[in-house]
């Protein structure tokens, strides 16, 4: 996923699109869910009171933090 966010600096909305085909590559793993443009937000957000980069931002940040947390993850597995 860090590979993607690389190649697609630029492009957001492409970003998001690779995601969306890793996310069906795994077989939909729920804690990609919120990462997913498709799929309604769990957590309150309405996407309709917003524009549409607002909410592209929005999945951008989604995405960082879950990175970073999985980047976290790898190094706790590692020291262990």
């Amino acid at each position: 996923m860090a590979y993607l966010k690389m190649k697609h600096l630029d492009d957001f909305g492409e970003l998001l699109n690779k995601v969306t085909e890793v996310y069906a590559d795994f077989n939909y793993p729920e804690d990609m869910n919120s990462l997913i443009n498709y799929l309604p937000p769990k957590d309150g957000y309405n996407p309709s009171q917003y524009s549409k980069d607002e909410n592209l931002v929005r999945l951008i940040n989604i995405f960082n933090d879950f990175l970073n947390k999985e980047q976290q993850n790898l190094q706790n597995d590692m020291t262990l």
